[in-house]
């Protein structure tokens, strides 16, 4: 069954993937479900070429981030792309929105696993590891069990992180640590 509203938003995914088009997209979006429907079945679904994954995952992250309930239907289904995310895009987007927007517990273990296996990986890309962090950060401030390990795996990587990384780490062992 095709998603309602599904052709209108492939047709704003296609045209380009620019700053102004991510804003019609947004704009298209407003606050209708139906609509977010549409776009997250282009962001999660795997039946979709990767490129549409990507286009879509700018709009997801700002909406997201600006209209947290828009996008509390789909947290479930955003941590588990996270094992396999089709494009870079998907999971800095992704750990970008849980880094701003407030965690449901019954994720939390799950969330905190995938965003564990991104900061302990070298190779993936410095956005996705600093947000990685934020994350692991929030999560293990509720949970102080969680602390140590997540202290020692940010100071590992402080020595050779890169600008991005080491402000952000730094940041999150202040808080941490005061803890």
């Amino acid at each position: 069954m095709q998603v309602k509203y599904q052709d209108d938003i492939k047709k704003l995914l296609e045209a380009e993937h620019t700053t102004a088009q991510r804003n019609k997209i947004v704009s298209f979006i407003g606050s209708n479900s139906m609509k977010m429907k549409a776009l997250m079945s282009f962001f999660l679904d795997s039946k979709w070429h990767w490129r549409f994954n990507q286009r879509a995952a700018w709009p997801v992250n700002v909406i997201g981030r600006k209209q947290p309930k828009m996008i509390k239907p789909y947290l479930e289904k955003m941590v588990k792309v996270l094992k396999n995310p089709s494009h870079n895009a998907v999971a800095r987007n992704t750990m970008s929105i849980f880094q701003e927007i407030d965690i449901p517990e019954h994720i939390e273990g799950e969330l905190y696993e995938r965003s564990f296996e991104f900061l302990r990986n070298p190779k993936e890309p410095i956005a996705v590891r600093a947000f990685s962090i934020s994350v692991l950060t929030r999560i293990a401030i509720k949970y102080p069990d969680l602390q140590g390990e997540l202290i020692a795996e940010v100071e590992e990587h402080l020595p050779h992180g890169t600008a991005a990384y080491k402000s952000r780490a730094k940041r999150a062992l202040a808080l941490l640590k005061d803890q």
